[in-house]
């Protein structure tokens, strides 16, 4: 547990996170499951999905080699670029005297005629767009867009998997109901000093029974069921109630719910 303030420890970041799950997380479960695999699940968090700092970032590129930019790693031209003779060729990210590659360089090193072209568009285009700008025609390619994030690095290569819940979906993670339990009771308790705080957060942490736990499992398990039927939003809400005590929506439920989108 930490307590940031400007007089207490620095707010949680990747950096933190990374050193967490390095450090802690995997050689915990190394040792409670000697040979075993673990299975990981973050949300989308900016922590979690943060990339290296030599990550390739269009956007951060300038149009013209050199001047102030980061520095990106080198990379291989992806299968999905549109001229076969280059996919699959290295392509070092900077140039010979050691300059960061502007977008222009970089985009016709890989066979894009960007004469003419805007570097950026402003305000900034949407994902949808694919050759406004420079910046947008390259951030395109399968190298740019599928990165994988530091998070995901260490843990892979420690012989393990993870995997990142969709966006704006805490039903699907039962620890966000988990929190919510352990909030409402933290809530409950008069607390008169820090101190006092403290260790009301500890004992509401402390204090959620394992079968509630297993319901919050069950109930994100329905929500999973749920949507691969498909179903969406208050449908998949009400199934969920409807089947209160399953992991899955059945075929029952499903006979309700039909009935009553679908009445006669």
């Amino acid at each position: 547990i930490i307590y940031p303030g400007s007089n207490g420890d620095p707010y949680w970041d990747c950096e933190q996170l990374i050193e967490q799950v390095k450090t802690k997380a995997i050689p915990i479960f190394e040792e409670a499951h000697p040979g075993c695999q673990a299975l990981f699940i973050f949300d989308q968090s900016s922590a979690h999905a943060a990339l290296p700092p030599d990550a390739l970032k269009a956007f951060e590129m300038n149009k013209s080699n050199g001047g102030k930019q980061r520095h990106q790693r080198d990379t291989i031209i992806p299968d999905n670029n549109p001229c076969p003779e280059f996919r699959g060729k290295a392509q070092k990210m900077t140039t010979e005297n050691g300059e960061q590659k502007g977008l222009q360089q970089t985009l016709e090193e890989r066979g894009f005629n960007v004469s003419g072209m805007r570097a950026k568009c402003s305000p900034v285009c949407p994902w949808e767009n694919n050759n406004c700008c420079m910046a947008r025609l390259l951030s395109k390619q399968d190298d740019f867009t599928n990165q994988v994030s530091m998070l995901e690095t260490i843990i892979k290569k420690a012989g393990h998997e993870c995997i990142f819940l969709p966006k704006f979906h805490c039903e699907l993670n039962p620890i966000e109901m988990y929190w919510g339990w352990v909030k409402y009771r933290y809530r409950q308790v008069q607390k008169k000093t820090f101190e006092d705080a403290k260790q009301a957060a500890f004992a509401a942490l402390d204090s959620c029974p394992t079968d509630v736990i297993r319901k919050f499992v069950n109930r994100s398990w329905r929500f999973m069921d749920a949507y691969r039927i498909p179903l969406s939003g208050k449908a998949a809400a009400w199934a969920v109630r409807k089947q209160k005590g399953h992991c899955t929506v059945s075929q029952s439920a499903m006979m309700h719910l039909d009935a009553i989108v679908n009445p006669t």
